[in-house]
């Protein structure tokens, strides 16, 4: 799939791995302030802990302003972040995924059930609106789509609200998802939702 073969960078940014809990208010930051749905912090705990490695973080290289405007001052600043994406992996075609299944089981669990066809899942991604126009969202899709192929994902899915086209046309048209299904009333503020699906060619 050339859409993945090579991970885009971005001048002035850094991509990173969640580590641990000192990510945590960050990803929380970044994504209650970008999307609609609310999230408990055991939401995040359940995707973050169990998947760290399916959670990347877009790093300014250098101090920026909230208005994307670089720090010229001598006082050492953080550099937070401005944007991530958080994944899981699935089992499809059952009851959702194995209540064990975590990327330190992964492997003994494919060894031990070969006949079973994984998925990914993109459940959240968010970039601030000052930083949108660098192709953030772009690269981080690029790199969460490379991992859970890696991973041995036959295909990723995810939700967006049937209202965003910006959303819709990235997915779409950048990436190759399809629609799969509408969901009527899927958010809470009875918002429509597209089901997409990207396949991977496993033949």
């Amino acid at each position: 799939m050339s859409a993945i073969s090579k991970m885009p960078e971005i001048e002035g940014f850094e991509f990173v791995d969640y580590a641990d809990e000192r990510h945590l208010d960050d990803v929380m930051r970044l994504v209650s302030n970008d999307l609609s749905e609310p999230y408990s912090v055991f939401t995040y705990r359940y995707f973050l802990h169990r998947w760290p490695n399916l959670c990347v973080l877009a790093v300014p290289t250098t101090p920026v302003t909230k208005y994307g405007e670089e720090v010229t001052d001598d006082q050492p600043r953080k550099c937070e972040p401005v944007g991530c994406i958080v994944c899981k992996i699935d089992i499809e075609g059952g009851e959702g995924e194995s209540p064990d299944l975590d990327i330190h089981s992964l492997s003994a669990w494919k060894e031990q059930n070969k006949d079973m066809i994984y998925s990914g899942y993109i459940g959240m991604l968010a970039v601030q609106e000052e930083h949108r126009r660098f192709g953030l969202g772009t690269a981080l899709i690029h790199r969460a789509i490379y991992r859970m192929k890696e991973l041995g994902c036959e295909s990723i899915k995810l939700e967006t609200e049937a209202s965003n086209a910006k959303a819709m046309s990235l997915y779409e048209n950048r990436f190759g998802f399809i629609r799969e299904e509408l969901l009527k009333k899927y958010y809470l503020n009875w918002g429509d939702a597209y089901r997409l699906r990207l396949w991977f060619d496993t033949s």
